[in-house]
């Protein structure tokens, strides 16, 4: 099985909050929503953007990011 490393950071913090993680190569985006939440003990109160080589990933929703 493959699996990735991954660095979450959040921006705009100062001292930067991160987590390092290792997941399986078969995880979605969705999967990672939901590891995130639990790794920085987060309800899931806030919309989110994934950022990756640049490209934005997000749920869609009136007034945010078009997809």
């Amino acid at each position: 099985m493959t699996f990735f490393d991954f660095k979450v950071a959040l921006r705009g913090t100062s001292p930067m909050i991160w987590c390092r993680l290792r997941l399986a190569g078969t995880t979605t985006l969705a999967d990672l929503h939901y590891v995130i939440q639990i790794v920085m003990g987060w309800d899931d109160d806030h919309l989110h953007c994934f950022q990756i080589f640049g490209k934005d990933y997000a749920i869609a929703y009136e007034g945010g990011l078009g997809l």
